[in-house]
């Protein structure tokens, strides 16, 4: 919300070009947010195929420094930001429909059938484990 409030405080002058402000604060893997997720709460990572026309390994490149020249202070998920994410997860564990995570969907035909593949009989695992 920061992020839109600065926008809206600061709009660009008559006659100046659009600017484009990239609201986020910092770009992650995946792999790195699971792996981030697994230390904290003592989940297990299952890898599964990517549903995406894209290459397995992409780094997004991206900068905020126009929101952070407006006065924009970040919260990191190392600040504590996964920490309050992680707490109200567990709050409303109850409500998760577990039988929709993950979603399964792809992009293409290729893609869907890397996802047949890769589909193993799961265990049903309970909102439950969650609140653990």
């Amino acid at each position: 919300m920061r992020c839109v409030e600065l926008a809206l405080k600061n709009p660009p002058k008559r006659g100046e070009r659009v600017k484009i402000l990239n609201q986020m604060t910092e770009s992650r893997r995946v792999r790195d947010l699971a792996r981030m997720v697994a230390d904290m709460t003592g989940a297990e990572i299952r890898n599964v195929p990517n549903p995406r026309q894209e290459a397995d390994e992409n780094e997004l490149v991206v900068a905020n420094d126009q929101f952070r020249e407006l006065g924009l202070k970040p919260i990191t998920l190392a600040e504590g930001l996964m920490q309050d994410v992680t707490e109200i997860a567990r709050r409303y564990a109850d409500r998760a429909e577990m039988s929709r995570i993950p979603c399964v969907s792809a992009w293409n035909c290729g893609r869907a059938e890397a996802l047949k593949q890769d589909a193993r009989p799961q265990p049903p695992q309970s909102a439950h484990a969650l609140s653990a």
